[in-house]
C-alpha cells in the first residue's frame, strides 16, 4: 500500500504534523496512565482552543488526574502508525483510547479497508508492546449533517473495528452513541460544523465517563 499522505507535513492543508509531535515530545512522561490517541476531536480538547482540557474534567474515580491527550488534528491511521513509537509507546499507557476515524483519511485517498489496515497494525504494535494493557476503540461520533454515503462508510468502518475487538481479550469496542440533543444539534459545533464547541465537548466527557467507567474506576 502506497503512503499517500505526507507524514510530517500536509502540503493539501498547509498543515505540519512534525511540530505537533515535537511539542507532545517535549511534555513530561507520565506512565502507566489512560492514553487518547487520535485526530482533532482528541487535539481541539484543550486550553489552546478554548475547552477545559480532557485531563481536568474526564478524572479517575478517586478524582485523580489520570488521562493524557496525545491527538494531533488532520491525522488519519498512517500518521497514527508513524508516530506511535514516538508518542505513544514511551508512556507506556494502562489503557489506550483510541479513535482511528475516517473522516481525514477520506480526505488523503485511503479507502476504508486501507485505512482499517493501518488502524489495526498500530493496534497490534500496541498489545505487541504492551500484553497487559487494554485499548478501547472509539467508533464514529455524531455530527449535525451526514450524507447517506457517510453514514453508510462509518458503519463500515465501525463494522471493522468492531470485528477487530471481538478478536483479542484485551480490546473493547466503544459502541458509537448519538449523546448530541436531536434539535439544533449545530450549536454543540464550531463554524466548521465538525469540531465541538465547549458545550459539545461537555457532552463528550458525559459520553467518556460512561463508557470508560470501569476504566476510571482503576484510578
Amino acid at each position: 500500500m502506497p503512503v499517500k499522505v505526507g507524514l510530517k507535513f500536509i502540503e493539501k492543508w498547509g498543515e505540519s504534523i512534525e511540530d505537533a509531535i515535537v511539542e507532545y515530545e517535549a511534555e513530561p512522561i507520565i506512565k502507566d496512565q489512560i492514553v487518547f490517541y487520535g485526530a482533532s476531536n482528541f487535539t481541539r480538547w484543550g486550553e489552546k482552543w478554548g475547552h477545559k482540557p480532557m485531563r481536568e474534567v474526564l478524572l479517575g474515580g478517586s478524582g485523580a488526574q489520570c488521562v493524557i491527550n496525545r491527538g494531533f488534528g488532520s491525522s488519519c491511521p498512517e500518521h497514527q502508525l508513524y508516530y506511535y513509537s514516538r508518542i505513544i509507546r514511551p508512556l507506556e499507557p494502562r489503557i489506550l483510547v483510541y479513535s482511528p476515524g475516517y473522516g481525514n483519511a477520506r480526505a488523503f485517498g485511503y479507502t476504508l479497508d486501507e485505512s482499517f489496515e493501518l488502524a489495526a497494525r498500530l493496534m497490534i504494535y500496541a498489545m505487541t508492546d504492551f500484553p497487559n494493557m487494554r485499548i478501547c476503540i472509539c467508533g464514529s461520533l455524531p455530527k449535525p449533517v451526514m450524507t447517506e454515503a457517510r453514514i453508510k462508510d462509518n458503519a463500515y468502518f465501525d463494522g471493522l473495528l468492531r470485528e477487530f475487538a471481538s478478536n483479542y481479550e484485551n480490546c473493547r469496542f466503544l459502541e458509537p452513541v448519538d449523546f448530541l440533543p436531536a434539535e439544533n444539534r449545530e450549536a454543540f459545533f464550531v463554524e466548521d460544523k465538525i469540531h465541538f464547541n465547549q458545550a459539545g465537548y461537555e457532552l463528550y466527557a458525559d459520553y467518556f465517563r460512561a463508557a470508560l467507567k470501569d476504566e476510571l474506576a482503576l484510578y
